[in-house]
């Protein structure tokens, strides 16, 4: 680590999960003492972050998080941990709520107890905007968010702010719009690459329209504006996202091109609850604290279709 670079001592939890994962390897990477807190598919592969201070495996709450926390003494708390799909929040909101609210308030006042000079980043959602009205999407913009995930989300935003404005934590918000990148096996990227990949069928169906939008991001960079965000101390609301609209065509054009597939597209027309029509995202207040994106969509695509490929041998 550079002699004018502060060592950021830093907690992760849902470290075991997709950006959870990003996040820890890519601190680690830069000299910064880690503690990773979640559920670990491998753990020989988690005890191999660098820098790593503790391997936690738990779900939370639990007790023993407490008591790391107050061993660490972390500089920052990158909150990741919660649930992930809106299609399950629709499902089971009751479990969303559990998984999501109530572990985001158990972290905070875990923080409050033993270690309240923490800087805490929580990893929130686009998806407490809903359908805005208007594009690009400011943090400003009214939150109506039209799924159980997207309401979680909001409540844990209103948690974050009361323990920062009551209880003195530090903290930053991240609206994150779309996520990618290696080692995620949900969403639409990764729907789209099982769906090409497969040897059964001749055409690609997806959900809706093909004119409906994303904004994406690559899990690096976020893994990336993590490091500067912590560094700057930096707090309030970000949105987190490239600021460039993608339409779900097109998407799946650029992913049919990378995987060298001649399959037809068919769009079923079919929206799923809770998912949003449209999204960009206005980063001015990345870019003002010195952040833009640096993995490009076809080089994130290109290493995603890399990492696929890897774990299924067939597939060239």
């Amino acid at each position: 680590m550079p002699e004018n670079m502060t060592n950021i001592r830093t907690t992760i939890t849902g470290a075991g999960g997709f950006l959870g994962s990003h996040i820890a390897r890519y601190l680690g990477s830069k000299g910064h003492e880690v503690c990773v807190v979640g559920r670990f598919a491998s753990l020989s592969e988690a005890s191999a972050i660098p820098n790593l201070w503790k391997l936690c495996g738990m779900t939370l709450p639990d007790r023993r998080f407490d008591e790391a926390v107050d061993e660490f003494k972390p500089t920052l708390l990158v909150h990741c941990a919660g649930t992930a799909s809106v299609v399950e929040s629709v499902n089971a909101p009751y479990t969303d709520f559990h998984r999501t609210v109530e572990v985001c308030a158990y972290v905070l006042e875990t923080l409050r107890k033993f270690s309240p000079g923490c800087h805490f980043i929580f990893l929130s959602s686009a998806a407490v905007y809903g359908n805005p009205q208007m594009l690009p999407v400011r943090e400003n913009t009214p939150l109506v968010p039209i799924s159980p995930y997207g309401y979680h989300k909001m409540i844990c935003e209103l948690l974050v702010e009361e323990y920062s404005a009551l209880h003195g934590i530090p903290s930053a918000i991240f609206r994150i719009f779309s996520a990618y990148g290696e080692g995620l096996e949900r969403q639409v990227v990764h729907d789209l690459f099982s769906k090409f990949y497969d040897p059964h069928t001749d055409v690609v169906e997806i959900f809706g329209t093909g004119i409906e939008t994303r904004d994406f991001i690559h899990a690096d960079d976020i893994a990336r504006l993590v490091e500067i965000i912590a560094e700057k101390q930096a707090t309030g609301i970000f949105n987190v996202a490239s600021g460039y609209e993608t339409t779900i065509g097109d998407l799946a054009k650029m992913i049919a091109i990378i995987t060298g597939s001649t399959k037809k597209l068919f769009f079923n027309g079919v929206r799923r609850q809770g998912d949003p029509e449209k999204w960009q995202a206005d980063i001015s207040r990345l870019t003002d604290i010195g952040f833009s994106p640096a993995v490009s969509m076809q080089e994130g695509l290109e290493a995603y279709a890399r990492w696929y490929c890897s774990l299924h041998k067939s597939f060239k």
